[in-house]
Parts: C-alpha cells; sequence; structure tokens
C-alpha cells in the first residue's frame, strides 16, 4: 500500500503494522486520545489554580477592608449542613439550684459574659473572639465576621416551653433544641436555661454550638476549666493516638496521607437497620449518668486493658443487643467515625475555639459474642488504630482538601467517606472532681456529636467526678429508641464485672 493509498484509506504502514487514523487521516487516534487527555489535565490544574488564586486574593482583600478571618479547612467543612443533619454539638449541664429561676438565669448570663466573651489570653488578646461572631459566605470561602450588634440575650435565655416534669420530658425538650436552626445572622452558639419539676428540681443548661465555631474538645474545656468557679489542673488524660513519642506517628502520617484516603474512598460502607435508609432530621435523645467510672477501673485492672477498650466494648455489647432485640440474630460489625484530637502540646497552654481534630473509622467489635471475647477484640482493634498514624493522616487530608478543593467538591468527597460508617462516637474524659456555676454544684454534663450527611446515630462518652455518662442520639427513622442502648450498655457493664470480679464488689458499684 502506497502513502497516498494509506492516508485514503485510513492506515499508515510502520515496520509492516497498521495503526488506525483519526477521519481526516492526518493524526493517528491513540496520540489523539493520549493528547486530549493531557489537556483535559492541564486544565483541570490550570482551574485547580485559578481557584486558588482567586481564593487567596478574596482572603487578603477582605481581611484588609474589614477585617474579617476565614475559615480554616477544619472549620469550614461543618459549613456543608443540611435540613437533616445540622451539624451542631448539643449537650447539657445538670446543676442544682437553691435559688428562683430567673436569679439563676440572670447569674449564669453575667458568667458567660465574664469567662467567656471578655476573658482574654496572657498577651491581652481576647481567648474566644469566635464567640462573637456570625459565619458568612465570600465567594470562595466562609468567612468569621463580627456580630457588632452582640446581645447576650440573644445566647443565653430561659426556656419558654412547659417546664419537664420528668426525665423523659426533659429529653424531649434537649430533643426539640437539637432539632432546630439556629436564629440568622448572629454567632451560632447558645445556652437555653431550663428548669426542672421533678427530682431535686434542677438547673438544667442546654447547649448548642456550631462545630464550625469549636471542636468537642474546645467546647469541652471551656466548660470544664473556664465556666465554673474552681477547676483544679489535673493529669492531661493520655491521647486515643499517643504512643512513647509522636515522631513516628508523623512519620506514619505522612507515608500513609494518600494511602488513608484511598482506603476511605474504596472502603465498603455499612448496611443495616441503623445505617442506609434515608433520614427525616428528626433526633431523639437518651442519657444514662448513673454509672461508676471506679468499677471500670477495677474491670480493666483485672483484664489488662484499658479504660478506653473497657468503655468501647460495653457499648458494642449495647449495640449487639439492639440489633438483637430488633430481630437481628447475628449482627455485623459496626463502623464509628470517632474525631480524635490532634493537637500539640503547646496549644493547651492558650485553649481557644478551634477545630484541630481528625477522624478514626473503627470497627466496633458488634459481631462478636460474648463479653470477654468482645473485649479482647476491641482492645486488639484499639491497639491497632493507636500506633498507625492514621488520625494524623486523615488530618491532613481533611485539612489540606478542604483548603485545596472548591467546596461542591468536597461535598462529593464527605459524601463518598462518611457513608463508610454508621455512627459518629465521641469519647471525651472530663474532670474528676465536683465543679460548680455560680456556687451551684454541677452534677453531671453530657453531650451529642454532630452526624453528616447520611449518618442518623450519635453516642457520646463523658467521664465526670467518678461518674460515665452514656449519651445517645438518633434519627428516629433509623433509632427511635436510643433509650434501649443506654440501657444495655448498663447490662453490658453489670455482665463484664461478674465475669471477672467479685459479687460484692459488682453489686456495690455499677449502679447508684
Amino acid at each position: 500500500m502506497d502513502a497516498s493509498t494509506a492516508a485514503r484509506s485510513g492506515h499508515c504502514e510502520t515496520n509492516g503494522n497498521s495503526t488506525k487514523m483519526v477521519a481526516n487521516g492526518s493524526i493517528p487516534q491513540k496520540v489523539s486520545l493520549k493528547f486530549g487527555a493531557q489537556t483535559q489535565k492541564s486544565s483541570r490544574i490550570l482551574s485547580l489554580l485559578k481557584f486558588l488564586c482567586l481564593k487567596l486574593v478574596e482572603r487578603y482583600l477582605v481581611y484588609w477592608t474589614s477585617g474579617d478571618l476565614p475559615l480554616s479547612g477544619l472549620d469550614a467543612l461543618w459549613q456543608q449542613k443540611s435540613d437533616v443533619n445540622r451539624l451542631a454539638i448539643t449537650g447539657f449541664v445538670c446543676a442544682e439550684n437553691k435559688t428562683d429561676f430567673e436569679t439563676a438565669v440572670r447569674e449564669f448570663q453575667q458568667v458567660v459574659v465574664d469567662r467567656m466573651m471578655k476573658a482574654k489570653k496572657s498577651d491581652g488578646t481576647l481567648r474566644y473572639p469566635r464567640a462573637r461572631c456570625r459565619i458568612r459566605p465570600g465567594y470562595f470561602q466562609y468567612f468569621f465576621q463580627e456580630d457588632r450588634c452582640f446581645r447576650i440575650e440573644n445566647h443565653v435565655f430561659k426556656w419558654d416551653g412547659e417546664v419537664p416534669s420528668s426525665k423523659e420530658e426533659l429529653e424531649a425538650v434537649v430533643s426539640k433544641l437539637s432539632n432546630e436552626p439556629f436564629k440568622e445572622g448572629i454567632s451560632p452558639w447558645y445556652f437555653c436555661c431550663v428548669p426542672t419539676n421533678f427530682g431535686d428540681k434542677d438547673f438544667t443548661l442546654v447547649f448548642k454550638m456550631s462545630h464550625s465555631v469549636a471542636d468537642g474538645v474546645s467546647l469541652t474545656r471551656f466548660i470544664i476549666n473556664q465556666l465554673p468557679d474552681q477547676s483544679k489542673d489535673e493529669k492531661e488524660t493520655k491521647k486515643f493516638t499517643s504512643s512513647t513519642s509522636q515522631v513516628p506517628l508523623m512519620a506514619k502520617a505522612i507515608l500513609r496521607t494518600g494511602y488513608s484516603l484511598l482506603r476511605l474512598i474504596l472502603a465498603i460502607p455499612d448496611r443495616s437497620i441503623l445505617h442506609g435508609p434515608k433520614i427525616s432530621g428528626v433526633k431523639k435523645v437518651a442519657w444514662n449518668e448513673e454509672f461508676e467510672f471506679k468499677l471500670i477501673k477495677q474491670i480493666k485492672t483485672a483484664t489488662g486493658t484499658t479504660v478506653n477498650d473497657v468503655l468501647m466494648s460495653c457499648l458494642s455489647h449495647a449495640i449487639r443487643r439492639y440489633f438483637q432485640k430488633k430481630g437481628v440474630a447475628n449482627p455485623p460489625d459496626f463502623k464509628a467515625a470517632i474525631p480524635v484530637d490532634v493537637r500539640l502540646s503547646a496549644t493547651k497552654k492558650e485553649p481557644s475555639f478551634e477545630n484541630m481534630f481528625s477522624l478514626i473509622f473503627l470497627k466496633l467489635a458488634v459481631g462478636t459474642e460474648g463479653v470477654l471475647d468482645q473485649l479482647q477484640e476491641t482492645k486488639a482493634r484499639m491497639d491497632e488504630c493507636k500506633y498507625s498514624g492514621e488520625p494524623l493522616a486523615t488530618a491532613c487530608v481533611m485539612m489540606l482538601s478542604n483548603e485545596l478543593l472548591p467546596e461542591f467538591v468536597i461535598r462529593k468527597i464527605n459524601t463518598v467517606i462518611t457513608e463508610k460508617a454508621s455512627c459518629v462516637l465521641s469519647n471525651v474524659p472530663g474532670p474528676q472532681n465536683s465543679l460548680s456555676i455560680t456556687g451551684r454544684t454541677i452534677k453531671y454534663t453530657t453531650f451529642w456529636p454532630p452526624q453528616k450527611d447520611n449518618i442518623g446515630v450519635g453516642l457520646s462518652i463523658y467521664t465526670y467526678a467518678g461518674r460515665v455518662i452514656i449519651g445517645v442520639q438518633g434519627d428516629v427513622s433509623v433509632l427511635p429508641d436510643p433509650q434501649i442502648i443506654t440501657e444495655e450498655f448498663g447490662n453490658a457493664l453489670k455482665e463484664m464485672a461478674r465475669s471477672v470480679l467479685h459479687d460484692d464488689v459488682v453489686n456495690g458499684n455499677v449502679i447508684h
């Protein structure tokens, strides 16, 4: 075949081989496709660079013209809220009250003004400047904008509904508040002061804060260190990610960053009665504050495990029993997204509201029968996570992706990642001594972490003044009866204690 014939027929002869050509017979198709792919790739890179340049220009222009500060990547992650998940931390403080309710509200308002709004760091700057800021969208990012019409009455106010006359009615009040959006145009946080008409007629402070303002560690440190009348300095609890040195974990994190992202994206999503069905956005909460921390420490000593191992194992057992009560005889393992604090020690000296966390995706041993077998399996999985460097790697991925990519891309990535987990589980150690606010002793406190996208279950473990408080929040479409899990946690703790401790120790310490 001569050259002209080859050109007309769409072929070219090269070393006796025939290669397809494009329609006009001038460029090989493989070369054309490769060139097109490279052009498309270059175009995407150029678009990303344009986005980053425009974002940077907007950031500096806004700062120099108005002083507004941009949300960090981890702050902005929590602006991807929806009508079914509003991405706010909800909780409450239960305190004794010896005065009338109106006096208690006024005194607490003044405490928040003095200990939050006016609190300063050692250099004279405000410790919690975000508490005065609303969050507004820009063209390429979100900004903290000072609320120049700030009024404490918008953020500390009394409950105007019926006074709850039982714990169940108080749970309904907290559930209602957790379902409502923040008021527009003001900083997204508040304390709602709720009177009670049962038991000791305690003073209940329901708090709610957008996760974009602060993570659970920041908020908890404020509530136990800054808000009370006094607080004792306690030894910092060992982090979930701690080892003998953070250097090896940092090295692992650098090496595992790409792997961690790939593994998250390719992981098979959980599917069960608690995760998969469409959620409604209507939340229901429950809690149980009656578990003795001393008993859990005795169990961990007897079994050679840790406090966290025992708590997570009891929670896994409670979820297993919930499945079985709903007709699932052999439930599968249950994946939990667990927030992990990744602050360096230097940041602890000047506490403020910020987001410095990561996520690990831990499979709770729900599929394992027997409390002791479940405990050992939980310990093995927890140990693997502790020394993997995964939390630091995930933190890098979350921070960089939210800084470098447009929001519509981040939403898609986050949806793919969060659908892997069935719940969000937060485990926060609190002080082991009793605290007070305006002279009123804090009996106990608890909280519920926000859930993202299609996750409808939030679990929390909080230790305070010798107690362990278990909180459960469920979307009514998947978990309409969260109190079952809190009850089964107590049953699991009793069963575990009877397996490893003497009966007299068990009977005297499980529940008040």
